[in-house]
């Protein structure tokens, strides 16, 4: 687990139980995804990012427009909309 995700865990303890709420593949998936970069910047970039997808119970790639036809995964669908 990154650094930068513990801290945000004690500053904000709603994220913390959000994030323990997801279940352990969202998880692990979100982890693999924060954990790529080598810098610190970069990497409390990413959990910003996704901190409010966290926070709506949603994995990385879960769709959040409504749209898909194949949920939880995302298919586009939203993307005939722009």
């Amino acid at each position: 687990m990154p650094e930068e995700l513990k801290k945000l865990f004690e500053v904000n303890p709603e994220f913390k139980k959000a994030f323990k709420n997801l279940t352990e593949g969202r998880q692990r998936g979100y982890l693999l995804h924060f954990t790529k970069p080598k810098q610190a910047k970069t990497r409390f970039s990413r959990i910003e990012t996704n901190m409010e997808r966290i926070l709506d119970g949603y994995g990385l790639n879960d769709c959040t427009c409504g749209l898909s036809k194949r949920k939880p995964n995302c298919d586009g669908s939203h993307k005939q909309l722009e």
